[in-house]
C-alpha cells in the first residue's frame, strides 16, 4: 500500500529571445501509518512527503532558476460499504527559492473531501471537492476522478484536469497507450525588490509507454507537446477573488513565456 516514485520533464522553452531547458523533477514517498482491512469497514491513514523542482537551464529575466517545492500529505481512507468510499485529504507546502526566510504565511493549503464508488471489481469513479489556498487566491473547485479497465487490455484512468490516460496492454509487462493533462506549481520569487511569485501552467499530450520491470517496480516513459505553457511572474498582489478561478489569466505579468514546445518524462515507481 506503500510506493516511491522518481520521475523528471524536460522541455526546451524558446520564447522572446531567450532559449533555455526548464526541467521537473519529481520525488514521491507515501507511507500507510494505519490500516485495518479485517474490519466491516476497512480504514487506511497515509502520509509520506513529496519533492517537486523547477530548474530552468540559462534562463535571464526570471532572476532565479532553480526553485523547489516540499509538501507534507495526509490521506485517511474509509469504506463505509463495499462500493462506497470516504476519503479526507489534507497536503501543506513550502513553495520557494529559498533566497529568503520562510514565513508560515507563505505556505500553500490543499483541502478535500472525496466520495468515492466501486460498483464492480473493473470500475472506480468519485470526485473530490478541493479547497485551494495559494499565492493567486482562495479556490473551490470539484475534481472527478475515474480507474475503468474497459476490457482485459484497454483501460482509463482519470484525475481531471491532472491527468487522462487511455492504455492498451500489450503483455502482461508492457501497456502503450495516450495521455493528456496538466502540470502546474507555484514558487515565492524571492531575488525581487518586490515579492513576487512563479507560476508554471501546462497543457500537454502525447504517447506514453509502462514498462514492469518486476512485479513492484515499473517504468514509465511520456514524450509529448504542449498546447498550453505559461511560466509567469507575478506581484503577489496579483490575486483573484474566491470565486474566480477562470479570471487567472486576467492577472497582470511581469514576465511571460507563453511558447509551445516538446516536453519529454521519464520515471520509476516501486510499490511496497
Amino acid at each position: 500500500m506503500g510506493s516511491v516514485s522518481f520521475s523528471d520533464q524536460a522541455a526546451p522553452i524558446s520564447a522572446g529571445g531567450n532559449t533555455f531547458v526548464m526541467q521537473q523533477p519529481v520525488a514521491d514517498i507515501s507511507i500507510p501509518v494505519y490500516k485495518n482491512f479485517s474490519s466491516p469497514h476497512p480504514l487506511i491513514i497515509k502520509t509520506g512527503l513529496r519533492y517537486e523542482g523547477l530548474l530552468l537551464s540559462n534562463e535571464k529575466n526570471i532572476g532565479s532558476n532553480n526553485f523547489h517545492a516540499l509538501t507534507l500529505p495526509l490521506l485517511l481512507s474509509y469504506s463505509i460499504t463495499r462500493s462506497f468510499n470516504l476519503s479526507l485529504i489534507g497536503m501543506a507546502t513550502v513553495s520557494s527559492d529559498f533566497k529568503r526566510n520562510f514565513d508560515v504565511q507563505d505556505m500553500i493549503y490543499t483541502a478535500g473531501v472525496r466520495i468515492g464508488f466501486r460498483p464492480n471489481n473493473s470500475l472506480r469513479y468519485g470526485v473530490t471537492l478541493t479547497y485551494i489556498s495559494n499565492y493567486s487566491g482562495k479556490f473551490l473547485i470539484p475534481v472527478p476522478d475515474i480507474e475503468w479497465e474497459i476490457n482485459k487490455r484497454l483501460s482509463l484512468s482519470a484525475v481531471i484536469p491532472a491527468r487522462v490516460s487511455l492504455k492498451y496492454k500489450l503483455n502482461q509487462t508492457q501497456s502503450f497507450g495516450i495521455t493528456s493533462g496538466y502540470t502546474g506549481g507555484m514558487y515565492l520569487l524571492n531575488d525581487a525588490a518586490t515579492k513576487q511569485y512563479l507560476h508554471l501552467q501546462q497543457f500537454s499530450g502525447g504517447l506514453v509507454y509502462d514498462l514492469h520491470l518486476t512485479r513492484r517496480l515499473k517504468l514509465d516513459l511520456m514524450a509529448g507537446h504542449t498546447f498550453v505553457q505559461r511560466l509567469e511572474t507575478f506581484n503577489m498582489d496579483q490575486k483573484v477573488s474566491f470565486d474566480g478561478f477562470g479570471k487567472l489569466g486576467d492577472r497582470v505579468s511581469n514576465v511571460s513565456y507563453q511558447q509551445n514546445s516538446f516536453n519529454f518524462q521519464g520515471g520509476l515507481s516501486y510499490q511496497f
